[in-house]
C-alpha cells in the first residue's frame, strides 16, 4: 500500500523540480535583459522625462478627456431647446402660437491645475425689440411721435452670443482649516452669484422659463472679477465687482457722437472748426456694480436638505441708459410672462434715467452759445437689490421661494429737467400745454417673487443633485433618475407648481384706477365724449392728467400660476409642458404705443420643450 502512494508521488515530483529549473532560468534571463537595459540607459546619457499620465475618455455625456491624476481635463457640451406653445385668449402683443429654439449653445470647459477655464456661445437668434426707451433713433420725429414712435431699428436686441467666458483660479496654497476647498477666483463674463433660481441651469431647472421677478431683478450675467468660498460646515460665499455684458442691449452708451457732453457746455467756431462743443464730449462712464451672496444648508444629506440664503448687489449706472442697460434703466421691458416663445410682454417703465436729450431751450450768455445735448439724464442715482431664498427638499417633494426687492433712488432735479424737455418737443411752454412722462419720485421701489414645489412620481430627490462646488454659487444640478430609459425603465416624472408675482407700480394708482382716473380728469373738464372744450378746460384736464400720471412709476403688476410635467428619461434629455395662467394684470403707462391696454386680462399659456444637452 505505502509503495503504491510512493510510486504515484514520484512523477509530480519530477514536475515540481522540472518547474523549479524553469523559473530559475527564467529569473537569470530577467536579470540578463535588465542589465543589458540599464548598460544601454547608462550608455546613452541621463535618463529621459517620464511618460505622460493615462488619459481617461468619455463620451457619456459630451466629450470629456481627463488625465489619470486629474492635473488636466477638457470637456466639449452644448444643448438645443426647442419651443413650441400657445395662447388661451387675448396673446396681447404676443403670439397666438409660435415654435422656436429656446438655445442653441456649445461649450468647452476644462483645467490645468491650478487654472480652469469655461466659454459658451449661444446661436439661438431670437430678438426682442424695447419700444419705450425715450431716446432718439433712427426713426426721427418731434413732439409725441419722438417719444412714442415704432420699435427702434437701431438698437434690436440680439439674444444669441457669447454667454460664460471666464478663466479661473484655485490653488490649494489657499485653503484653511474652515474650507471644503480652496477659495477660487475668476475673471470674465460670469454669473453674479444673486437668486438660487437665476443661477440655476437651464438644462436642469425644472419650469421652462424663471420667475418674472428673478428675470426682471436679478443682474444674470456680467464681465468681472469674483472670488468664491465653500465651507466645510455646508456654507458658501462668493462675491464680485461687475461691468458691462454681453447680453446689455448695446455696447456703445448713446447712439450718438455727442457722447458725455454735460449740460450748459461752450460751443466754438473758428479756424475751420464749425459748431463744435469747445469741451468735446466723450461716450459716458459705463456702469458698474458690486454683488453678493452667501448660502448655508443646516441640514444636508441623501433624502434630506434644507437650503438657507442672501444676496446683495450695488449698481452704480454713471452714464448709462436704457440704450445700453435697459435691464436696469427700464425694468420689465423683455419679460415673456414666462413662456418666452410667445413673446407677450404686459410690463415694463419708462427709461428711468431719462435717456438722452436736448435742453429744452437754447441757451447764450453774450456771445457765447453752449451746447444743449446731454448723452445721460442722469436721473439714476444708484440701485440697492436684495435677494432671499430657501428651499426644502424631503425625499421626493421639493419646495423652493424667494424675495426679490429693487430700490432705485433717483434725481429729482434731473426728472424735471427731462419732463421740461418733453413739453418743448411738444411746443408746450408748460404742463398745461402737453403731456408728459417724468415721474419726479425721489425713491422707486420693485419687488417680487414666488413659491415652487414639486413631487417626483418616481421618486427622485433633489437632495442629491445640491451642488456646492458650482463656481457660479450653490444650485442645483443633473436629477439623479433612479431608473433609466436606456437601461429598461421609464425614467423620471415630475409634476411642478408654481406661484409668482412682480410689481412694477410705485405709485397711488394701480391699473384700473390709473387710467380711470386719466380719463375721468379728462372727462372732469366738460371734455366728455371727445367734446371740444375751451382753452381753460382743456389746460386744467392736461394738469391734472400730468399730476396723476407722474404720481409714481407704473410699470405694471403681473401674478402668474404655473403648472408643469417633467419627463426625464436619461441624463441629457428632457420634455417639459407647462401651463401658466396669468391671475392678475395691471397694465403699466409708458410710451409704448404697439401695447394694448390689458388690465384684467386672463390669458393661458401654453407651452412644451424638448431638450437635448451634454
Amino acid at each position: 500500500m505505502l509503495e503504491a502512494e510512493i510510486a504515484r508521488l514520484r512523477p509530480l515530483e519530477a514536475e515540481v523540480a522540472k518547474l523549479r529549473h524553469e523559473t530559475r532560468g527564467a529569473k537569470a534571463q530577467a536579470t540578463i535583459a535588465t542589465n543589458v537595459a540599464n548598460a544601454a540607459v547608462v550608455a546613452k546619457g541621463p535618463p529621459g522625462p517620464p511618460p505622460p499620465p493615462p488619459v481617461f475618455v468619455s463620451f457619456r455625456n459630451g466629450l470629456f478627456v481627463e488625465t489619470a491624476d486629474k492635473q488636466f481635463s477638457f470637456k466639449i457640451g452644448g444643448r438645443l431647446f426647442v419651443d413650441g406653445g400657445g395662447t388661451v385668449g387675448s396673446p396681447g402683443n404676443g403670439w397666438q402660437g409660435n415654435v422656436g429654439f429656446g438655445q442653441a449653445r456649445l461649450e468647452v470647459e476644462g483645467s490645468f491645475k491650478p487654472w480652469f477655464y469655461k466659454i459658451q456661445y449661444d446661436f439661438a437668434n431670437s430678438t426682442t425689440q424695447l419700444w419705450n426707451t425715450n431716446l432718439p433713433n433712427a426713426n426721427g420725429g418731434t413732439g409725441l411721435q419722438f417719444w412714442s414712435r415704432n420699435y427702434v431699428t437701431d438698437r434690436n436686441f440680439l439674444w444669441g452670443g457669447f454667454r460664460d467666458a471666464y478663466l479661473g483660479l484655485q490653488d490649494p496654497r489657499l485653503s484653511h482649516p474652515l474650507l471644503a476647498e480652496p477659495v477660487y477666483f475668476k475673471i470674465g463674463s460670469q454669473y453674479e452669484s444673486f437668486s438660487l433660481e437665476a443661477l440655476a441651469s437651464s438644462k436642469y431647472r425644472d419650469t421652462i422659463e424663471r420667475p418674472l421677478a428673478v428675470d426682471a431683478i436679478a443682474p444674470f450675467r456680467h464681465i468681472g472679477v469674483a472670488a468664491g468660498m465653500i465651507g466645510k460646515d455646508n456654507w458658501t460665499a462668493h462675491f464680485g465687482l461687475y461691468s458691462l455684458s454681453f447680453q446689455d442691449l448695446n455696447a456703445r452708451p448713446v447712439n450718438t457722437s455727442s457722447g458725455n457732453a454735460g449740460v450748459l457746455v461752450p460751443t466754438y467756431s473758428g479756424y475751420g472748426v464749425k459748431n463744435a462743443s469747445w469741451y468735446q464730449p466723450w461716450g459716458g462712464g459705463a456702469y458698474w456694480e458690486t454683488t453678493g451672496r452667501v448660502t448655508w444648508a443646516p441640514i444636508l444629506d441623501e433624502h434630506r436638505l434644507v437650503h438657507l440664503g442672501v444676496a446683495g448687489s450695488y449698481h452704480q449706472p454713471n452714464n448709462a441708459t436704457a440704450y445700453s442697460d435697459d435691464r436696469n434703466s427700464a425694468p420689465g421691458n423683455r419679460l415673456g410672462s414666462e413662456a418666452n416663445v410667445l413673446g407677450t410682454n404686459f410690463l415694463g417703465t419708462t427709461d428711468l434715467s431719462c435717456g438722452r436729450f436736448a435742453q429744452s431751450a437754447p441757451f447764450v450768455a453774450g456771445a457765447v452759445n453752449f451746447n444743449q445735448y446731454n448723452a445721460a439724464g442722469n436721473c439714476i442715482k444708484d440701485i440697492e437689490k436684495v435677494d432671499l431664498e430657501a428651499a426644502l427638499s424631503y425625499n421626493n417633494f421639493f419646495l423652493q421661494g424667494e424675495w426679490l426687492m429693487a430700490n432705485y433712488n433717483r434725481n429729482t432735479s434731473a426728472a424735471q429737467q427731462f419732463a421740461l424737455t418733453q413739453l418743448a418737443q411738444l411746443g408746450a411752454a408748460s404742463p398745461t400745454q402737453g403731456l408728459f412722462i417724468s415721474p419726479g419720485n425721489s425713491n422707486y421701489v420693485t419687488t417680487g417673487g414666488y413659491v415652487q414645489g414639486e413631487w417626483w412620481i418616481t421618486g427622485e430627490e433633489k437632495a442629491q443633485s445640491y451642488d456646492m462646488k458650482d463656481k457660479n454659487g450653490v444650485t442645483f444640478g443633473q436629477l439623479k433618475i433612479k431608473d433609466p430609459f436606456m437601461k429598461g425603465g421609464w425614467g423620471a416624472w415630475g409634476l411642478v407648481g408654481r406661484w409668482s408675482v412682480l410689481n412694477l407700480n410705485n405709485g397711488p394708482y394701480q391699473g384700473a384706477s390709473l387710467y380711470n382716473n386719466l380719463a375721468v380728469a379728462n372727462n372732469a373738464f366738460g371734455l366728455l365724449g371727445g367734446l371740444p372744450g375751451t382753452p381753460a378746460q382743456i389746460a386744467n384736464a392736461t394738469l391734472l392728467q400730468n399730476v396723476i400720471a407722474n404720481s409714481g412709476v407704473y410699470g405694471g403688476y403681473q401674478q402668474n400660476v404655473t403648472a408643469g410635467v417633467n419627463w426625464y428619461p436619461d441624463n441629457g434629455i428632457a420634455f417639459q409642458f407647462n401651463a401658466t395662467h396669468v391671475m392678475s394684470l395691471k397694465s403699466p403707462l409708458n410710451w409704448n404705443n404697439q401695447s394694448s391696454y390689458e388690465s384684467g386680462s386672463h390669458p393661458t399659456f401654453l407651452e412644451m420643450r424638448a431638450k437635448v444637452y451634454f
